[in-house]
C-alpha cells in the first residue's frame, strides 16, 4: 500500500477503513496507524463530507415515476419463440431467379462452341511452348 493510493481510498471510499475494498483494507488501516498525522487533512476532509451525506435526507421517487419507469422498462423476449425464417424485401426472392436466369442464358449463349478437336489441339500447342516438350509422345512413352 503506497501513501498515493491511500489517499486515493479516503477521497474515494471516506474516512472509514472498513468501507475500502477488503482486499486493501488491512493494508490501509496499517499505513493509517503508522502515520496518522501524513493523512490526517484527508481524513478531515472526508469526515466532513461524510458528516453532510449522513445529513441529508433520503429521497424517494413517487409512485408515478416508479410505474413510468416500470412502464418503459424493455420488456423480455418470449420464451420459445422457435424459428422464424428472416423477413425479406419482396423483391429478393425475384432477383435471385433473375440472376440465376441470366446467368444460365449466359454461359448458353456466349460460350465458345468450338470442336472438340480444335480445342485439344490448342490446349496441346500451348503445352508444348510453355513445357518444352509433346505431351502426347510422353504418354506414348509411358504406354510402350
Amino acid at each position: 500500500m503506497t501513501e498515493d493510493r491511500l489517499i486515493e481510498l479516503i477521497e474515494s471510499w471516506g474516512a472509514d477503513p472498513s468501507a475500502f475494498p477488503e482486499a486493501e483494507r488491512a493494508a490501509a488501516r496499517a499505513l493509517l496507524a503508522a502515520n496518522p498525522a501524513r493523512f490526517a487533512a484527508a481524513m478531515a476532509e472526508a469526515r466532513a463530507l461524510d458528516e453532510a451525506l449522513a445529513r441529508m435526507p433520503d429521497v424517494l421517487p413517487s409512485a408515478a415515476l416508479t410505474e413510468a419507469l416500470v412502464a418503459s422498462a424493455p420488456k423480455p423476449k418470449r420464451a420459445g419463440g422457435g424459428f422464424r425464417l428472416p423477413k425479406f424485401a419482396p423483391w429478393a426472392p425475384a432477383s435471385g431467379a433473375a440472376a440465376l436466369a441470366a446467368g444460365l442464358f449466359m454461359g448458353l449463349m456466349v460460350a465458345p462452341t468450338a470442336s472438340a478437336d480444335s480445342d485439344t489441339d490448342d490446349v496441346q500447342a500451348l503445352l508444348e511452348e510453355a513445357i518444352g516438350y509433346d505431351p502426347a509422345a510422353l504418354s506414348e512413352g509411358i504406354v510402350e
